[in-house]
Protein backbone atom coordinates (compact mmCIF):
# COMPACT_ATOMS: atom_id res chain seq x y z
CA UNK A 1 0.00 0.00 0.00
CA UNK A 2 1.18 3.63 -0.99
CA UNK A 3 1.11 6.35 1.07
CA UNK A 4 0.30 10.23 0.45
CA UNK A 5 3.89 11.15 1.08
CA UNK A 6 3.56 14.95 0.95
CA UNK A 7 0.58 14.85 3.24
CA UNK A 8 2.03 13.03 6.35
CA UNK A 9 5.16 15.34 5.90
CA UNK A 10 3.13 17.84 7.33
CA UNK A 11 2.36 15.87 10.25
CA UNK A 12 3.81 17.39 12.69
CA UNK A 13 2.33 20.84 12.44
CA UNK A 14 -1.01 19.43 12.18
CA UNK A 15 0.23 17.50 15.85
CA UNK A 16 0.65 21.53 17.33
CA UNK A 17 -2.28 22.80 16.15
CA UNK A 18 -3.92 19.44 17.72
CA UNK A 19 -2.27 18.75 20.74
CA UNK A 20 -0.44 22.39 21.73
CA UNK A 21 -0.09 21.81 25.15
CA UNK A 22 1.38 18.37 24.52
CA UNK A 23 4.32 19.92 22.44
CA UNK A 24 3.91 22.48 25.50
CA UNK A 25 4.57 19.70 27.84
CA UNK A 26 7.74 18.35 25.84
CA UNK A 27 9.11 21.54 25.78
CA UNK A 28 8.91 21.59 29.54
CA UNK A 29 10.77 18.46 29.32
CA UNK A 30 13.54 19.62 27.03
CA UNK A 31 14.07 22.81 29.59
CA UNK A 32 14.24 20.44 32.33
CA UNK A 33 16.67 18.27 30.23
CA UNK A 34 18.66 21.00 28.97
CA UNK A 35 19.20 22.25 32.76
CA UNK A 36 20.22 19.17 34.07
CA UNK A 37 22.69 18.61 31.37
CA UNK A 38 24.11 22.65 31.93
CA UNK A 39 24.38 21.53 35.70
CA UNK A 40 26.34 19.00 34.95
CA UNK A 41 28.51 19.97 32.06
CA UNK A 42 28.10 23.74 31.81
CA UNK A 43 31.86 25.05 32.83
CA UNK A 44 33.01 22.07 30.13
CA UNK A 45 30.94 23.88 27.10
CA UNK A 46 31.70 27.18 28.18
CA UNK A 47 35.55 25.83 27.74
CA UNK A 48 34.73 24.49 24.71
CA UNK A 49 33.30 27.89 23.39
CA UNK A 50 36.17 29.67 24.94
CA UNK A 51 38.82 27.89 22.71
CA UNK A 52 36.63 28.10 19.70
CA UNK A 53 36.66 31.83 20.01
CA UNK A 54 40.38 32.40 20.75
CA UNK A 55 41.08 30.15 17.48
CA UNK A 56 39.07 32.37 15.91
CA UNK A 57 40.28 35.69 17.04
CA UNK A 58 43.68 34.64 16.28
CA UNK A 59 43.27 33.23 13.19
CA UNK A 60 43.77 29.50 13.34
CA UNK A 61 43.09 26.99 11.10
CA UNK A 62 43.89 24.28 13.59
CA UNK A 63 43.68 23.85 17.35
CA UNK A 64 47.26 23.43 19.23
CA UNK A 65 48.35 21.01 21.33
CA UNK A 66 47.01 22.80 24.35
CA UNK A 67 43.78 23.22 22.38
CA UNK A 68 43.56 19.90 21.63
CA UNK A 69 44.31 18.55 25.78
CA UNK A 70 41.39 21.40 26.65
CA UNK A 71 38.75 20.50 24.01
CA UNK A 72 39.56 16.36 24.53
CA UNK A 73 39.14 17.02 28.62
CA UNK A 74 35.95 18.89 28.20
CA UNK A 75 34.21 17.19 25.07
CA UNK A 76 35.14 13.46 27.39
CA UNK A 77 33.09 14.76 29.93
CA UNK A 78 30.03 16.40 27.90
CA UNK A 79 29.94 13.40 26.16
CA UNK A 80 30.43 11.32 29.15
CA UNK A 81 27.17 12.95 30.18
CA UNK A 82 24.95 13.44 27.14
CA UNK A 83 24.95 10.42 25.28
CA UNK A 84 23.54 8.32 28.20
CA UNK A 85 21.02 10.60 29.22
CA UNK A 86 20.07 11.94 25.81
CA UNK A 87 19.52 8.29 24.77
CA UNK A 88 17.07 8.03 28.14
CA UNK A 89 15.54 11.48 26.92
CA UNK A 90 15.25 10.77 23.38
CA UNK A 91 13.48 7.76 23.92
CA UNK A 92 10.75 9.12 26.45
CA UNK A 93 10.25 11.93 23.40
CA UNK A 94 9.74 10.11 20.73
CA UNK A 95 7.44 7.78 22.49
CA UNK A 96 5.47 10.33 23.24
CA UNK A 97 5.37 11.27 19.71
CA UNK A 98 4.48 8.39 18.05
CA UNK A 99 2.11 7.82 21.25
CA UNK A 100 0.06 11.36 19.96
CA UNK A 101 0.04 9.89 16.51
CA UNK A 102 -1.42 6.40 17.06
CA UNK A 103 -2.84 6.66 20.31
CA UNK A 104 -4.40 10.47 20.07
CA UNK A 105 -6.94 9.74 23.26
CA UNK A 106 -4.06 8.84 25.43
CA UNK A 107 -3.33 12.90 26.19
CA UNK A 108 -2.64 12.82 30.11
CA UNK A 109 0.80 14.17 30.91
CA UNK A 110 1.30 15.71 27.61
CA UNK A 111 1.35 11.64 26.12
CA UNK A 112 4.73 11.50 28.24
CA UNK A 113 5.17 8.04 30.45
CA UNK A 114 7.61 6.28 31.94
CA UNK A 115 7.21 2.62 31.29
CA UNK A 116 7.47 -0.87 29.19
CA UNK A 117 6.95 1.67 25.73
CA UNK A 118 9.66 3.85 27.02
CA UNK A 119 11.75 0.75 27.49
CA UNK A 120 11.20 -1.00 24.35
CA UNK A 121 11.67 2.10 22.14
CA UNK A 122 14.79 2.99 23.74
CA UNK A 123 15.86 -0.99 22.75
CA UNK A 124 14.72 -0.31 19.20
CA UNK A 125 16.67 3.23 18.74
CA UNK A 126 19.84 1.39 20.96
CA UNK A 127 19.87 -1.68 17.91
CA UNK A 128 19.40 1.12 14.96
CA UNK A 129 21.65 3.21 16.20
CA UNK A 130 24.08 0.45 16.87
CA UNK A 131 23.33 -0.54 12.92
CA UNK A 132 24.26 2.79 11.82
CA UNK A 133 27.18 2.96 14.16
CA UNK A 134 28.24 -0.09 12.55
CA UNK A 135 27.88 0.66 8.74
CA UNK A 136 28.89 3.77 8.90
CA UNK A 137 32.34 2.86 10.59
CA UNK A 138 32.93 0.26 8.26
CA UNK A 139 32.00 2.59 5.48
CA UNK A 140 34.72 5.28 6.76
CA UNK A 141 37.68 2.28 7.14
CA UNK A 142 37.17 1.36 3.49
CA UNK A 143 37.21 5.09 2.47
CA UNK A 144 40.49 5.88 4.70
CA UNK A 145 41.84 2.69 3.46
CA UNK A 146 41.20 4.09 -0.59
CA UNK A 147 42.40 7.29 0.45
CA UNK A 148 45.75 5.91 1.40
CA UNK A 149 45.72 4.38 -1.63
CA UNK A 150 45.01 7.21 -3.59
CA UNK A 151 48.05 9.04 -2.04
CA UNK A 152 50.40 6.53 -3.61
CA UNK A 153 48.42 6.46 -7.22
CA UNK A 154 46.59 9.82 -7.80
CA UNK A 155 44.23 7.78 -9.78
CA UNK A 156 42.53 5.97 -7.61
CA UNK A 157 41.18 9.46 -6.34
CA UNK A 158 38.24 9.07 -8.23
CA UNK A 159 37.22 5.57 -6.29
CA UNK A 160 37.61 7.21 -3.39
CA UNK A 161 34.84 9.95 -4.29
CA UNK A 162 32.66 7.28 -5.76
CA UNK A 163 33.51 4.81 -2.62
CA UNK A 164 32.46 8.52 -0.37
CA UNK A 165 28.92 8.47 -2.33
CA UNK A 166 28.37 5.08 -2.28
CA UNK A 167 28.81 4.92 1.84
CA UNK A 168 26.47 8.17 1.76
CA UNK A 169 23.76 6.09 -0.35
CA UNK A 170 23.82 3.82 1.66
CA UNK A 171 23.38 5.05 4.81
CA UNK A 172 20.17 7.13 3.83
CA UNK A 173 18.86 3.67 1.91
CA UNK A 174 19.29 1.96 5.27
CA UNK A 175 17.99 5.39 7.10
CA UNK A 176 14.51 5.05 4.87
CA UNK A 177 14.35 1.12 5.47
CA UNK A 178 15.08 1.47 9.51
CA UNK A 179 12.11 4.91 10.02
CA UNK A 180 9.40 2.91 10.99
CA UNK A 181 11.32 0.78 13.40
CA UNK A 182 10.36 3.18 15.98
CA UNK A 183 6.38 3.48 15.28
CA UNK A 184 6.32 -0.34 14.50
CA UNK A 185 7.65 -1.39 18.19
CA UNK A 186 5.30 0.83 19.61
CA UNK A 187 2.22 0.03 18.06
CA UNK A 188 3.00 -3.74 18.00
CA UNK A 189 4.47 -3.95 21.44
CA UNK A 190 7.50 -5.77 20.73
CA UNK A 191 10.96 -4.85 19.65
CA UNK A 192 9.78 -5.10 15.55
CA UNK A 193 13.05 -4.97 13.09
CA UNK A 194 12.21 -7.35 10.53
CA UNK A 195 8.73 -6.34 9.26
CA UNK A 196 9.41 -2.55 9.84
CA UNK A 197 12.09 -2.97 7.63
CA UNK A 198 9.80 -4.86 5.05
CA UNK A 199 7.32 -2.50 5.03
CA UNK A 200 9.72 0.48 3.60
CA UNK A 201 11.05 -1.45 0.63
CA UNK A 202 10.93 -0.66 -3.11
CA UNK A 203 7.32 0.93 -3.45
CA UNK A 204 7.38 2.93 -0.42
CA UNK A 205 10.85 3.50 -0.33
CA UNK A 206 11.10 6.73 -2.36
CA UNK A 207 8.02 8.45 -1.24
CA UNK A 208 9.49 8.08 2.24
CA UNK A 209 12.69 9.82 1.44
CA UNK A 210 10.88 12.45 0.18
CA UNK A 211 8.74 12.85 2.99
CA UNK A 212 12.07 12.51 5.19
CA UNK A 213 13.55 15.44 3.47
CA UNK A 214 10.49 17.80 3.64
CA UNK A 215 9.88 17.00 7.00
CA UNK A 216 14.09 17.36 7.78
CA UNK A 217 13.38 21.19 5.38
CA UNK A 218 10.35 22.20 7.55
CA UNK A 219 12.11 21.41 10.92
CA UNK A 220 15.37 23.13 10.05
CA UNK A 221 13.72 26.58 8.54
CA UNK A 222 11.70 26.48 12.31
CA UNK A 223 14.82 26.06 13.68
CA UNK A 224 16.36 29.40 11.56
CA UNK A 225 13.62 31.41 12.19
CA UNK A 226 13.46 30.69 15.66
CA UNK A 227 17.10 31.70 15.94
CA UNK A 228 16.61 34.82 14.16
CA UNK A 229 13.90 35.30 16.75
CA UNK A 230 16.04 34.69 19.60
CA UNK A 231 19.20 36.11 19.00
CA UNK A 232 17.76 39.85 19.63
CA UNK A 233 17.10 38.36 23.08
CA UNK A 234 20.31 37.11 23.52
CA UNK A 235 22.07 40.21 22.86
CA UNK A 236 19.56 41.91 24.70
CA UNK A 237 21.25 39.57 28.18
CA UNK A 238 24.54 39.66 27.04
CA UNK A 239 25.10 37.01 24.11
CA UNK A 240 27.74 34.32 24.47
CA UNK A 241 30.85 37.31 25.04
CA UNK A 242 29.91 36.92 28.70
CA UNK A 243 29.79 33.06 28.67
CA UNK A 244 32.59 32.96 27.31
CA UNK A 245 34.40 35.25 29.72
CA UNK A 246 33.65 32.92 32.32
CA UNK A 247 35.62 29.78 31.37
CA UNK A 248 36.95 27.95 34.67
CA UNK A 249 33.93 29.35 36.87
CA UNK A 250 31.69 26.77 38.31
CA UNK A 251 28.36 26.21 37.96
CA UNK A 252 26.69 28.37 40.88
CA UNK A 253 28.84 31.04 39.89
CA UNK A 254 27.66 30.98 36.21
CA UNK A 255 24.09 30.74 37.31
CA UNK A 256 24.89 33.65 39.62
CA UNK A 257 26.45 35.85 36.85
CA UNK A 258 24.44 34.86 33.47
CA UNK A 259 20.98 33.85 35.02
CA UNK A 260 18.81 36.19 32.26
CA UNK A 261 20.89 34.50 29.28
CA UNK A 262 20.90 31.58 30.28
CA UNK A 263 17.37 31.04 31.30
CA UNK A 264 16.30 33.43 28.11
CA UNK A 265 18.47 30.42 26.23
CA UNK A 266 16.85 27.86 28.08
CA UNK A 267 13.62 28.87 26.98
CA UNK A 268 14.44 29.01 23.45
CA UNK A 269 15.95 26.14 23.15
CA UNK A 270 13.53 24.07 25.00
CA UNK A 271 10.77 25.27 22.67
CA UNK A 272 12.69 25.29 19.52
CA UNK A 273 14.04 21.65 20.25
CA UNK A 274 10.26 20.54 20.89
CA UNK A 275 8.54 22.22 17.79
CA UNK A 276 11.72 20.58 15.73
CA UNK A 277 11.45 16.90 16.97
CA UNK A 278 7.69 17.00 16.38
CA UNK A 279 8.03 18.24 13.08
CA UNK A 280 10.44 15.64 12.23
CA UNK A 281 9.45 12.72 13.84
CA UNK A 282 5.69 12.60 13.95
CA UNK A 283 5.38 12.12 10.06
CA UNK A 284 6.85 8.34 10.31
CA UNK A 285 3.85 7.20 12.16
CA UNK A 286 1.72 8.60 10.25
CA UNK A 287 3.23 7.13 7.61
CA UNK A 288 3.06 3.65 9.78
CA UNK A 289 -0.63 4.14 9.77
CA UNK A 290 -0.83 4.85 6.52
CA UNK A 291 0.93 1.85 5.12
CA UNK A 292 -1.14 -0.42 7.75
CA UNK A 293 -4.71 1.12 6.71
CA UNK A 294 -5.18 2.54 10.19
CA UNK A 295 -7.22 5.93 10.70
CA UNK A 296 -5.30 8.80 11.17
CA UNK A 297 -6.02 11.52 13.88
Amino acid sequence: MTFPATDCAFEGFRLTRRAPVAVLSWAAAYAVFIAILFLLVGPHFVTVLSVITEMQAQGQTEPSPEDVERLMQAYGVIIGWAMPLGLLFSALISTAIVRSVIRPDERKFGYLRVGKDELRVLGASLIVSLIMFGVTLAGFMIVTVAMAGAMALPALWLVVVLLSLGVIALLAWLSVRLSLVVPSTFAEGRIVLKSAFAMTGKKVFWPLLGMAIIAGVMAMLVGLLGSAVAAPLSLMVGGNERLIAMEGASVPSLLSALGPMLAVSLVVQAVLSAAQVAIMYAPFSAAYLQLKGAPRP
